[in-house]
């Protein structure tokens, strides 16, 4: 048996991995259905370590979730940490039974998004994957769908474009220094199929696929190229896109495609 702290209540370990409610799998625990290790056990406040323990449910191998994928539409206004005084947390959007510490660790994001900024959230126990999809020398593609300030014309556009695939030169903000981004790949939407939320149409409208994760990246290129972000939205990572059912707030756990989508392969340093 592993050191307690790496533990948890069998009871807790049977309900989150769909055996029944914390109720039922009492009951099934006393009634000696349940073994560990090969040793029948009928404490329900017994501790187990669900990666190494072997448990035996009315003699079936119980394999237990290690971590946990969860895709959300992040609500603009959300903050992407665990605790805040002013604001609601993405976290208090996820009901209290995923919400929890699972095998792997903790549930975290990956990366983060502005308060302002909406879409593609993935909140997972992976630190593996965290690692993998955040790390710069990964090249993770994440793509934005901008409401710009102003109108550009055709030939700004065409500036844009060469000035993005050369990489912009972006100001200091906050604590993060001035840089020179990456380059990045730009698409001009058709505005006239978008809306703001007052129902009016945004100036102009584009998709930006950034690789890196500088502090307020988006909005410091489109400053330095003379325009402003009224609107963002995330809507891909790496060849996982956003799943537009999902409402506002909202979020589903990831398929294991999905999770194949979003990974990158391990790369050595």
């Amino acid at each position: 048996m592993s050191d307690l702290k790496n533990t948890e209540r069998l009871d807790k370990i049977l309900s989150n991995n769909g055996i029944g409610t914390r109720r039922d799998v009492k009951r099934l625990i006393r009634s000696g259905k349940i073994s560990v290790n090969g040793i029948i056990v009928r404490e329900p406040e017994f501790h187990v370590d669900g990666s190494s323990d072997e448990i035996l449910v009315d003699g079936k191998t119980l394999t237990v979730e290690q971590n946990a994928y969860f895709m959300m539409n992040k609500a603009s206004g959300a903050v992407c940490s665990t605790k805040s005084d002013r604001r609601k947390t993405v976290f208090e959007y996820i009901f209290s039974e995923d919400n929890r510490k699972y095998p792997g660790g903790n549930l975290s994001t990956v990366g983060r998004l502005d308060a302002d900024t909406e879409g593609l959230l993935i909140i997972t126990s992976d630190g593996n994957l965290i690692h993998r999809v955040t790390f710069p020398k990964y090249e993770v593609p994440k793509t934005y769908l901008v409401y710009l300030r102003d109108s550009v014309d055709d030939s700004e556009k065409l500036s844009y474009e060469k000035k993005l695939a050369a990489g912009v030169h972006i100001e200091a903000e906050g604590k993060d220094g001035e840089a020179d981004c990456r380059p990045a790949v730009i698409e001009w939407k058709e505005k006239n199929q978008y809306h703001t939320k007052t129902s009016e149409n945004p100036s102009e409208v584009c998709c930006l696929t950034v690789t890196e994760g500088k502090f307020h990246e988006v909005k410091r290129i489109f400053k330095a190229l003379g325009n402003e972000v009224v609107y963002l939205k995330r809507i891909r990572i790496n060849n996982l896109f956003l799943d537009e059912t999902l409402k506002e707030g909202s979020y589903r756990p990831l398929t294991k495609e999905e999770i194949r989508l979003l990974d990158v392969e391990e790369k050595n340093d």
